[in-house]
């Protein structure tokens, strides 16, 4: 049979023949036909294709498994369709989308195979490539995650000594000079805590990992003490700042007020900040609306102002007005991302007015959800006070300096503090027994904490003791180990830097957490 009765045997039309590379082979795999495309794609003549076996340009790449399902696919009559490597008379390798048409013979068995193939090696080279750059932005993320979480550890330690020991200096008798002084220490230290949480902020948001957290909070009291903590920084610039609710905007609501009052923290931080002189004004405003309770935020300053140009790249992490800006101002340029990516999470959306020398207006609206009032609350350092005689508190840690963080905030409220300097160590004093609470570090020689809390778990279940509330106390802040602190046993994980205030909200959180549990677990 000559080359022109083949295509048209295989009833192959001449526009096809003259577009795809085309084969037709018998039942062992002989090469009967092939046309011009196949010899041009291949590097072989068609004189030295026809009469091979096709496996002359097999590229040796796919599994013997690959060719048995496909000869599997064809002998039963079936078309088999995928994607072949191949190799060419000069080795090189290149790729075709292939389709095998079994050529049925009159006892109904396949006699040829027609295969039309098509050449895709650029379109699969092209995925490799990004394959390749998708698995190396994957393993750069990682090391970021890894580094930005060995940053903060190594500096949450220290810092934990310094806000620590600087909020329980403010329980104790100062001159107005040290009083000063122990301002500056602090908004030092609340700075430099600050721009950690926005590099693990940021990190979690690009890893798509952050996730938020929903509770009922104080609408005036939480907003306020944020801009209230930027009263001093504001004073020291001459900057008259102030915070003004509407009457409706009072009362609990249902949001993640952490996260709220992080993004009013941020915009009033930078608007004190880029404000030489003047004044600083919060207004905040609940409205309801068809669709539900929605929480208006403007922050308004009389400062340097910024342009349409830099308004459009303000919200890019890493990103200020200018250079210059850098320079003179500071700062990370994560604060306004951050707001941007916190406000969108929530479904709000932020904007921003402005114009050199003239101030700017940022405004953030956020869906809420209005919630009836709630008896108010002892207050907490008075509460804890009553409530600590005679509490045994187990603090196992083994950096001598957060210790004594501890050991200063909570000894003057009437606790009394017994410390291990690691987890076996923990383990020991527990077994001895009577301790009310433990504070458990993770990282620590010996044994960590999160094996220490595992074992003290094992303990109390086999000898049928009552649960003793463990909050860990420890600089590791990821979701991840958050979870496994959960998993191991934990009631409640306190992160590094700690105040008197976070340490008894932690203190609260973990005696509630443990107290829910055996009901929980009947449930």
């Amino acid at each position: 049979m000559n080359d022109i009765d083949w295509p048209r045997r295989a009833g192959l039309s001449g526009a096809l023949d003259e577009a795809a590379i085309v084969a037709i082979t018998d039942r062992a795999g002989q090469i009967l036909y092939c046309n011009q495309k196949f010899a041009d794609v291949s590097g072989y003549s068609r004189a030295e294709l026809v009469g091979q076996n096709h496996r002359l340009v097999n590229s040796g790449h796919h599994p013997r498994e690959f060719f048995q399902t496909l000869y599997r696919t064809i002998a039963s009559g079936a078309v088999w369709r995928g994607t072949i490597q191949n190799r060419n008379k000069n080795g090189e390798l290149y790729w075709v989308d292939t389709t095998i048409v079994p050529n049925l013979g009159e006892d109904g068995r396949p006699e040829t195979y027609t295969a039309i193939r098509f050449e895709v090696s650029d379109h699969v080279r092209a995925l490799k490539a990004l394959e390749v750059a998708q698995n190396e932005t994957r393993r750069a993320a990682q090391a970021r995650d890894r580094f930005f979480a060995n940053i903060s550890h190594e500096v949450r330690t220290p810092l934990n000594a310094v806000l620590g020991l600087a909020s329980a200096l403010t329980q104790t008798t100062l001159t107005e000079r040290q009083a000063q002084m122990l301002s500056l220490i602090t908004g030092a230290g609340d700075a430099l805590r600050r721009v950690l949480d926005d590099m693990l902020d940021l990190s979690k948001m690009q890893a798509g990992q952050f996730r938020l957290a929903p509770a009922p909070f104080d609408l005036r009291a939480d907003i306020t003490a944020v801009v209230e903590m930027r009263a001093t920084t504001a004073e020291q610039r001459d900057v008259a700042l102030s915070v003004a609710f509407s009457d409706a905007a009072d009362g609990r609501v249902l949001g993640d007020g952490v996260r709220i009052t992080q993004i009013v923290s941020n915009l009033v931080s930078n608007a004190v900040k880029f404000t030489p002189t003047g004044k600083v004004d919060v207004r905040v405003d609940l409205t309801t609306q068809a669709d539900g309770d929605c929480l208006r935020i403007e922050v308004q300053d009389t400062g340097i102002g910024f342009d349409l140009e830099a308004a459009a790249r303000l919200f890019n992490p890493f990103v200020q007005a200018d250079d210059t800006i850098s320079r003179e101002f500071g700062g990370t340029g994560l604060g306004l991302s951050i707001c941007k990516s916190l406000t969108e999470l929530m479904g709000g959306e932020i904007s921003a007015r402005s114009a050199p020398g003239e101030g700017s207006l940022f405004s953030v609206v956020l869906p809420v959800q209005r919630l009836d009032a709630a008896p108010e609350a002892a207050n907490e350092i008075e509460h804890a006070d009553k409530a600590a005689q005679g509490q045994r508190i187990l603090l196992v840690e083994d950096n001598p300096a957060n210790q004594m963080v501890v050991s200063c905030l909570l000894q003057p409220l009437g606790f009394e503090i017994v410390t291990a300097d690691n987890g076996q160590e923990g383990v020991d004093q527990f077994e001895q027994g009577g301790f009310d609470l433990i504070l458990m570090d993770m990282q620590m020689p010996v044994m960590d904490g999160l094996a220490a809390i595992s074992i003290i778990r094992k303990q109390e279940a086999g000898r049928r003791l009552h649960r003793t509330p463990i909050i860990m106390l420890t600089a590791n802040t990821t979701d991840a180990h958050h979870e496994r602190a959960m998993q191991a046993g934990a009631d409640a994980l306190v992160a590094k830097p700690v105040t008197l205030e976070i340490l008894l909200e932690g203190l609260h959180q973990g005696m509630a957490a443990s107290e829910a549990w055996p009901a929980a677990m009947a449930a």
